[in-house]
């Protein structure tokens, strides 16, 4: 694990604004993340943990204060840029996976690679690999629509890895899993964690994930204060 900070935020601040009010979802939220770390973010439905996210993978800009990725001001990038921060070095794992059901689990998990650039047989080779990882090597041909849950989220972090990203933002991975599909997917991310080095950042409502990340969280009010 490096010294080094993969994450910098600093006075980070979202509001939401309409005819009627003024909205604030985030203040002032302070959070230092060094490479290969993990972290979980818990709070109350409606407490702006998506929305932290979301702002840490920019796929939403802040109202103020500033993300800092690997050194670099993700709020002054654009749009261009970001996509291709996004492409090549941040996953993102979703509580509603996403796949497209038109294609196999294997097709579905080399995607990025496809987006990236990269060649057919590189990105087909590449998915039969991360697909071993999260011990769905047999499922590559079949159809995602005949995948259990647990197994769809499986295959929604080996997309999410396909890259090796440095930082994988999962937003309740597990929240719509029972208890053994859930403790499946907890140990496929602590394993990719230790085999790759991605540094991860988790929102949560299960406790038994929260506890295996390294620092804890909760937002309350708006603010992130650790556990």
């Amino acid at each position: 694990m490096s010294d080094a900070l993969l994450l910098d935020v600093r006075g980070l601040g979202k509001e939401v604004h309409n005819a009627a009010e003024r909205l604030t979802i985030l203040k002032h939220v302070d959070f230092t993340l060094r490479f290969g770390e993990t972290a979980a973010v818990l709070g109350a439905s409606g407490s702006g943990k998506s929305t932290l996210l979301h702002l840490l993978g920019t796929l939403d800009q802040p109202t103020s204060g500033s993300v800092f990725f690997a050194g670099r001001d993700t709020t002054t990038l654009t749009r261009t840029e970001k996509d291709r921060l996004r492409n090549e070095s941040v996953g993102f794992v979703f509580q509603f996976h996403h796949l497209l059901p038109e294609f196999s689990t294997l097709e579905n998990v080399a995607m990025p690679g496809l987006i990236a650039g990269r060649s057919h047989a590189w990105s087909r080779h590449e998915a039969a690999t991360m697909l071993d990882m999260v011990g769905l090597a047999d499922r590559g041909r079949h159809r995602v629509t005949t995948l259990s849950g647990g197994e769809r989220q499986r295959v929604a972090i080996a997309r999410a890895l396909l890259l090796k990203p440095r930082l994988v933002l999962a937003d309740e991975p597990t929240g719509n899993l029972d208890v053994e599909a859930g403790e499946s997917v907890k140990r496929v991310l602590l394993e990719l964690n230790q085999t790759l080095g991605t540094s991860l950042v988790v929102v949560t409502h299960n406790q038994d994930l929260a506890q295996a990340m390294r620092h804890r969280y909760e937002l309350r009010g708006g603010e992130l204060f650790p556990l």
